[in-house]
């Protein structure tokens, strides 16, 4: 008898564990959620995407007799079952995104992420505004056309924003929709509008919280505002391709309290301002607060990545001129720090605190008016991967102790005024004639 009261008891107790823990249970997702993802799947073809390889057909695994918090790259609430998470990313979809997509039912989204898939001709629907739990929106490389809605800036929870295209005449954001944007949007730790075309001065209002701005391609003009050098945290700047002008402050200042003086700017990693028409010499000062440049990132079995940094699996990549090419990287190592203030008006020397900067990866300061020597100091940059200084009217001695940069794979001195021998040994036997053509006075 007691061993079948032992039975009774073990059979009925996952029953009483349900009636006295039931919130320890998944949430099954709710038949509307799973019908909405559904109905969204049905509006669209499987197709190729050149950019991705070949795609990753998540949705052709959804299957409606199981639960839809099981299925591929969707992820629910684990007390309400809503769904809060949809990527989608590089699934090879194909088709009209319509503007009352059942997509605009799941209204718990905390995180969408629909780029690198081909929706060809579609506008990005007002409808995205209502998705007021949105904390994460990837829009990139999905062949919508027109303008950004007004109702992207509703979405006041948003940490990041990336909308952008391979098209510059693809997507554009109004003048003073892009004022509205930055205006609300003020928890944004990332924004990324590369090739938007914007056509307007940059507004002032920046969350203060940004880590990455990406603005370039967006034929912005007028004058760099100092507003921009305030963003502390800041540690990704790309302003390349746009029309901006005036010097880059070589004095910041304005209202900020003693205790943040020494931190502008200091987390920055990577800054692109080529391309546009900043003038004047190369701010001293500037250079000086890029504290997290002047760390070299010790050796390690353990690669990290920028997009580690971030939530999940998605990668922050970033387009940036090294080595001679516009490259885009997908994935970057934290440790890849460049500076890129190529095709500008700056005049004067170069610094010798760059040499300071020993965590540069990448350095370019060419198509500009630069004089003065190369600084001896360049030589403790020594993870330096790619170095050019060409067209400007720099002039004197290539210094000798270059050959200590070991791991320099490009050099471009080039249409300078450089004179004397050309150092030999290490890395500078490898470089070809072109690194030093239009230099009259060079020999060797």
């Amino acid at each position: 008898m007691a061993c079948v009261k032992l039975v009774l008891f073990l059979m009925v107790y996952p029953f009483l564990c349900q009636l006295a823990f039931p919130s320890s249970l998944p949430h099954l997702c709710p038949k509307d959620q799973a019908h909405a993802l559904l109905q969204f799947r049905q509006m669209f073809t499987i197709n190729a995407s050149d950019y991705c390889g070949p795609p990753n057909p998540r949705t052709l695994s959804w299957n409606k007799n199981t639960d839809c918090c099981s299925w591929d790259r969707v992820q629910c609430d684990e007390t309400t079952g809503q769904v809060i998470e949809l990527d989608l990313a590089c699934s090879g979809l194909q088709g009209k995104f319509h503007s009352n997509s059942s997509l605009f039912q799941l209204s718990s989204l905390k995180l969408l992420d629909l780029s690198h898939n081909d929706f060809s001709g579609s506008l990005i629907s007002p409808k995205f505004g209502e998705l007021s739990s949105l904390t994460h929106l990837y829009l990139s490389r999905s062949s919508f056309t027109g303008i950004i809605p007004t109702e992207i800036s509703h979405l006041s929870k948003l940490y990041v924003l990336r909308i952008w295209t391979n098209d510059p005449y693809g997507l554009r954001l109004g003048p003073y929709n892009f004022e509205l944007l930055l205006k609300n949007l003020t928890q944004l730790r990332e924004l990324d509008l590369y090739t938007v075309s914007i056509s307007s001065p940059i507004p002032l209002n920046f969350s203060f919280y940004l880590t990455k701005l990406q603005l370039s391609g967006a034929q912005l003009r007028g004058i760099l505002p100092e507003r921009v050098f305030h963003l502390s945290n800041l540690e990704y700047l790309y302003l390349s391709s746009n029309s901006l002008t005036g010097p880059i402050p070589s004095n910041l200042h304005g209202p900020i309290s003693d205790s943040r003086k020494d931190t502008l700017f200091a987390q920055i990693q990577v800054i692109d301002l080529s391309s546009n028409g900043f003038s004047g010499n190369l701010p001293v000062s500037l250079f000086e607060n890029f504290q997290a440049m002047k760390i070299l990132g010790e050796n390690s079995a353990t690669r990290d990545y920028v997009a580690d940094a971030y939530f999940y699996f998605y990668t922050n990549a970033l387009i940036v001129t090294a080595k001679g090419l516009a490259l885009e990287l997908p994935r970057v190592l934290t440790t890849y720090m460049i500076i890129d203030l190529s095709r500008n008006r700056f005049e004067g020397h170069i610094p010798n605190i760059i040499g300071d900067l020993v965590g540069l990866r990448t350095l370019n300061l060419s198509h500009n008016g630069l004089e003065g020597i190369i600084p001896a100091s360049l030589q403790h940059l020594s993870v330096l991967e790619s170095l050019d200084l060409s067209s400007n009217k720099i002039g004197g001695e290539i210094p000798q102790q270059l050959t200590s940069l070991t791991f320099l794979a490009v050099l471009n001195l080039s249409h300078n005024h450089l004179v004397g021998c050309i150092p030999k040994g290490k890395q500078f036997d490898t470089f070809e004639n072109s690194s030093y053509q239009g230099n009259d006075g060079l020999r060797g």
